[in-house]
């Protein structure tokens, strides 16, 4: 009988080179999985407790969505109509106040995926809320003339800020006749001011064309144009002829507090 004094060497070669092997593979570094980095705006809402409706919370304040209506002054009679496949939504913008953070909560109309959304912008003897998208005018961003100015502020009486507007009409004897009192409309603010003539200069004016009087800001019965005084600012709408993309009742101002807390600006 043949013994094959090979075998045992080739074994130990086989047992060897196994070994070489593992040692390798435990020595390699495993190839590394991607990781998903969480981007701050989720790590933040994380942070968050859950709102009571498991709805979402606005990006700046963290404001519950659907509660933020609560914040509202709810006397003045929010806009309930809606046109068809439309429906009013809480929105927020950012809104530098003097003394810290701050923004404006409001109601926009909501139609086919569109929501009716403003930002802020400051002027050198004003400020403005601009149209960045319309739920029911697409051009409405392009318009240069903002829906909303903003005059006065803290510390300033905002209906002296009117005032003084009303004293830049030109015209001495229409201006010696201009008030600015209620303006009671159907359909606009319960608290809706308006520059316009007295009720002796209003008797003499056409009756059968829409009055436009009293200067920049002051009356024009063909267009939804109106002021309010809220907050220590005097707001002054410019809304056009037709249906209002946003509630101007609703324009409320938050501001944050020391410890994180939101509340209305008095």
């Amino acid at each position: 009988m043949m013994i094959d004094l090979a075998a045992p060497v080739r074994r130990a070669w086989l047992l060897l080179a196994a070994a070489s092997l593992a040692t390798l593979a435990a020595c390699q570094k495993p190839a590394e999985e991607p990781v998903a980095v969480k981007p701050a705006a989720t790590e933040a809402a994380a942070a968050q407790p859950p709102c009571a409706d498991d709805g979402p919370r606005f990006p700046i304040s963290k404001l519950c969505v659907g509660r933020s209506i609560n914040y509202l002054n709810q006397d003045l009679k929010l806009i309930t109509e809606t046109p068809d496949g439309c429906s009013w939504t809480m929105q927020e913008t950012a809104f530098p106040l003097p003394d810290g953070d701050g923004v404006l909560l409001f109601r926009a109309l909501s139609c086919k995926g569109v929501t009716t959304q403003l930002e802020f912008s400051a002027g050198a003897h004003s400020a403005a809320l601009s149209y960045v998208a319309s739920a029911l005018y697409p051009d409405a961003k392009d318009n240069t003339t903002p829906p909303v100015r903003i005059f006065g502020g803290p510390g300033q009486d905002p209906k002296a800020a009117i005032e003084a507007l009303k004293a830049g009409i030109e015209n001495k004897a229409e201006r010696a006749s201009c008030v600015l009192e209620p303006a009671g409309i159907d359909g606009w603010p319960m608290d809706a001011l308006v520059i316009r003539p007295n009720a002796k200069a209003r008797a003499k004016a056409a009756k059968d064309e829409p009055l436009a009087a009293c200067g920049e800001f002051g009356v024009d019965e063909d267009s939804q144009t109106f002021w309010r005084v809220s907050q220590g600012y005097a707001w002054y709408f410019m809304l056009g002829q037709d249906t209002m993309d946003i509630d101007p009742s609703s324009l409320t101002l938050m501001r944050k507090g020391a410890d994180g807390s939101w509340s209305q600006v008095p």
